[in-house]
Protein backbone atom coordinates (compact mmCIF):
# COMPACT_ATOMS: atom_id res chain seq x y z
CA UNK A 1 0.00 0.00 0.00
CA UNK A 2 2.83 2.38 0.86
CA UNK A 3 4.56 1.53 -2.44
CA UNK A 4 1.42 2.34 -4.42
CA UNK A 5 1.09 5.66 -2.61
CA UNK A 6 4.73 6.57 -3.35
CA UNK A 7 4.22 5.92 -7.07
CA UNK A 8 0.84 7.63 -7.22
CA UNK A 9 1.82 10.95 -5.61
CA UNK A 10 4.61 11.93 -8.09
CA UNK A 11 2.36 10.88 -10.98
CA UNK A 12 -0.45 13.05 -9.63
CA UNK A 13 1.95 16.02 -9.38
CA UNK A 14 3.00 15.63 -13.02
CA UNK A 15 -0.63 15.49 -14.17
CA UNK A 16 -1.50 18.56 -12.10
CA UNK A 17 1.41 20.59 -13.50
CA UNK A 18 0.52 19.57 -17.07
CA UNK A 19 -3.12 20.57 -16.61
CA UNK A 20 -2.11 23.90 -15.07
CA UNK A 21 0.16 24.64 -18.05
CA UNK A 22 -2.61 23.77 -20.50
CA UNK A 23 -5.25 25.87 -18.73
CA UNK A 24 -3.23 28.89 -17.61
CA UNK A 25 -0.26 29.03 -20.01
CA UNK A 26 -1.03 30.76 -23.32
CA UNK A 27 1.61 31.49 -25.95
CA UNK A 28 1.74 35.04 -27.34
CA UNK A 29 0.09 35.62 -30.72
CA UNK A 30 2.39 35.75 -33.77
CA UNK A 31 3.52 39.13 -35.10
CA UNK A 32 3.25 39.81 -38.83
CA UNK A 33 5.58 42.06 -40.84
CA UNK A 34 5.74 43.49 -44.34
CA UNK A 35 8.40 45.25 -46.37
CA UNK A 36 7.28 48.71 -47.49
CA UNK A 37 8.20 51.01 -50.41
CA UNK A 38 10.54 53.95 -49.82
CA UNK A 39 8.58 56.68 -48.05
CA UNK A 40 8.72 60.42 -48.62
CA UNK A 41 9.40 60.28 -52.35
CA UNK A 42 7.69 62.79 -54.60
CA UNK A 43 5.31 61.10 -57.00
CA UNK A 44 6.15 61.58 -60.70
CA UNK A 45 3.94 63.85 -62.79
CA UNK A 46 1.13 61.98 -64.52
CA UNK A 47 1.55 63.83 -67.79
CA UNK A 48 5.24 63.01 -68.17
CA UNK A 49 6.08 60.29 -70.71
CA UNK A 50 7.67 57.46 -68.74
CA UNK A 51 9.47 54.36 -69.99
CA UNK A 52 7.76 51.01 -69.53
CA UNK A 53 9.67 48.46 -67.46
CA UNK A 54 8.64 44.81 -67.33
CA UNK A 55 9.65 43.24 -64.04
CA UNK A 56 9.98 39.74 -65.44
CA UNK A 57 10.98 37.72 -62.38
CA UNK A 58 11.97 38.02 -58.73
CA UNK A 59 13.56 34.89 -57.30
CA UNK A 60 14.37 34.35 -53.64
CA UNK A 61 16.31 31.49 -52.00
CA UNK A 62 14.27 28.53 -50.81
CA UNK A 63 15.58 28.88 -47.26
CA UNK A 64 13.64 32.16 -46.79
CA UNK A 65 10.69 31.19 -48.98
CA UNK A 66 8.39 30.49 -46.03
CA UNK A 67 6.04 32.42 -43.72
CA UNK A 68 8.45 32.39 -40.77
CA UNK A 69 11.23 34.99 -40.62
CA UNK A 70 14.60 33.24 -40.91
CA UNK A 71 17.75 34.38 -39.10
CA UNK A 72 21.27 32.96 -39.03
CA UNK A 73 22.45 31.77 -35.62
CA UNK A 74 25.96 30.69 -36.61
CA UNK A 75 27.94 29.13 -39.42
CA UNK A 76 25.60 26.87 -41.42
CA UNK A 77 22.91 27.34 -38.73
CA UNK A 78 19.55 29.09 -39.11
CA UNK A 79 16.37 29.41 -37.10
CA UNK A 80 12.74 29.99 -38.06
CA UNK A 81 10.56 32.10 -35.80
CA UNK A 82 7.03 30.77 -35.44
CA UNK A 83 6.03 33.96 -33.62
CA UNK A 84 7.45 36.40 -36.20
CA UNK A 85 6.15 35.94 -39.73
CA UNK A 86 5.80 37.65 -43.09
CA UNK A 87 2.28 38.96 -43.72
CA UNK A 88 2.41 37.84 -47.37
CA UNK A 89 4.59 35.59 -49.49
CA UNK A 90 8.06 37.14 -49.36
CA UNK A 91 8.72 36.99 -53.11
CA UNK A 92 5.40 38.77 -53.79
CA UNK A 93 6.18 41.39 -51.15
CA UNK A 94 9.65 42.07 -52.59
CA UNK A 95 8.33 42.23 -56.17
CA UNK A 96 5.57 44.68 -55.22
CA UNK A 97 7.96 46.94 -53.27
CA UNK A 98 10.54 46.96 -56.08
CA UNK A 99 7.82 47.84 -58.59
CA UNK A 100 6.54 50.73 -56.46
CA UNK A 101 10.06 52.01 -55.82
CA UNK A 102 11.06 51.92 -59.50
CA UNK A 103 7.80 53.58 -60.51
CA UNK A 104 8.77 56.58 -58.40
CA UNK A 105 12.58 56.57 -58.56
CA UNK A 106 13.11 56.17 -62.33
CA UNK A 107 10.22 57.26 -62.84
CA UNK A 108 8.58 54.61 -64.99
CA UNK A 109 5.53 52.50 -65.64
CA UNK A 110 6.27 49.07 -64.18
CA UNK A 111 4.44 45.97 -65.39
CA UNK A 112 4.66 42.39 -64.14
CA UNK A 113 3.82 40.59 -67.37
CA UNK A 114 4.35 41.28 -71.03
CA UNK A 115 1.28 41.04 -73.21
CA UNK A 116 2.02 41.69 -76.91
CA UNK A 117 1.12 45.39 -76.67
CA UNK A 118 3.23 46.00 -73.54
CA UNK A 119 6.17 43.96 -74.85
CA UNK A 120 6.33 46.06 -78.00
CA UNK A 121 6.37 49.34 -76.07
CA UNK A 122 8.61 48.22 -73.17
CA UNK A 123 11.94 49.99 -72.85
CA UNK A 124 13.46 47.53 -70.35
CA UNK A 125 13.05 44.07 -68.89
CA UNK A 126 14.38 43.55 -65.37
CA UNK A 127 14.94 40.29 -63.49
CA UNK A 128 16.32 40.00 -59.95
CA UNK A 129 17.77 36.89 -58.33
CA UNK A 130 18.16 37.33 -54.56
CA UNK A 131 20.86 35.04 -53.17
CA UNK A 132 20.77 36.07 -49.50
CA UNK A 133 18.18 37.83 -47.33
CA UNK A 134 18.53 37.46 -43.57
CA UNK A 135 20.05 38.86 -40.36
CA UNK A 136 23.30 37.26 -39.22
CA UNK A 137 24.67 36.64 -35.67
CA UNK A 138 26.73 39.85 -35.93
CA UNK A 139 23.48 41.89 -35.99
CA UNK A 140 23.81 42.70 -39.69
CA UNK A 141 20.92 42.49 -42.13
CA UNK A 142 22.20 41.25 -45.46
CA UNK A 143 20.89 41.20 -49.00
CA UNK A 144 22.90 39.81 -51.90
CA UNK A 145 21.33 40.07 -55.34
CA UNK A 146 22.10 39.53 -59.00
CA UNK A 147 20.10 41.46 -61.53
CA UNK A 148 19.79 41.66 -65.28
CA UNK A 149 18.50 44.63 -67.26
CA UNK A 150 17.70 44.05 -70.93
CA UNK A 151 17.10 47.14 -73.08
CA UNK A 152 14.73 47.00 -76.04
CA UNK A 153 17.69 47.28 -78.44
CA UNK A 154 19.15 44.04 -77.09
CA UNK A 155 21.77 45.54 -74.75
CA UNK A 156 22.10 43.47 -71.54
CA UNK A 157 23.53 44.61 -68.21
CA UNK A 158 24.34 42.00 -65.54
CA UNK A 159 25.37 43.01 -62.04
CA UNK A 160 25.69 41.63 -58.51
CA UNK A 161 25.71 43.66 -55.29
CA UNK A 162 25.66 43.03 -51.54
CA UNK A 163 24.11 45.31 -48.93
CA UNK A 164 24.63 45.35 -45.15
CA UNK A 165 22.65 47.34 -42.57
CA UNK A 166 22.98 47.24 -38.74
CA UNK A 167 20.08 45.32 -37.20
CA UNK A 168 19.35 43.22 -34.10
CA UNK A 169 19.35 39.55 -33.20
CA UNK A 170 16.32 39.77 -30.87
CA UNK A 171 14.04 42.61 -32.02
CA UNK A 172 12.21 41.49 -35.16
CA UNK A 173 10.82 44.94 -35.94
CA UNK A 174 14.40 46.22 -36.11
CA UNK A 175 15.40 43.23 -38.26
CA UNK A 176 12.61 43.87 -40.76
CA UNK A 177 13.41 47.61 -40.97
CA UNK A 178 17.07 46.79 -41.67
CA UNK A 179 16.14 44.25 -44.37
CA UNK A 180 13.78 46.88 -45.81
CA UNK A 181 16.69 49.36 -45.96
CA UNK A 182 18.73 46.78 -47.89
CA UNK A 183 15.86 46.47 -50.38
CA UNK A 184 15.65 50.27 -50.62
CA UNK A 185 19.35 50.42 -51.54
CA UNK A 186 18.87 47.75 -54.19
CA UNK A 187 15.93 49.75 -55.59
CA UNK A 188 18.01 52.92 -55.79
CA UNK A 189 20.88 51.13 -57.56
CA UNK A 190 18.49 49.59 -60.07
CA UNK A 191 16.86 52.97 -60.66
CA UNK A 192 20.26 54.61 -61.24
CA UNK A 193 21.22 51.96 -63.81
CA UNK A 194 17.88 52.28 -65.59
CA UNK A 195 18.20 56.06 -65.75
CA UNK A 196 21.71 55.78 -67.20
CA UNK A 197 20.59 53.25 -69.80
CA UNK A 198 17.59 55.38 -70.78
CA UNK A 199 19.82 58.24 -71.94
Amino acid sequence: MLTNRLVFLPLLSVIFISLTACIGGTSPPPQFYMLEPISGLEQPARAAKKPIIILTSIRIPHYVDRPQIVTATGQNAYQLSELNRWAEALDHNIRRVLAQNLTTLVPAEVEFSSNPNTAERAKFRVSVNILEFHVDPQKQAGLKAQWQITRNDGMVLNQQESYRVPASTTDYSVMVKALNECLDRLSRDLADELQDLAV
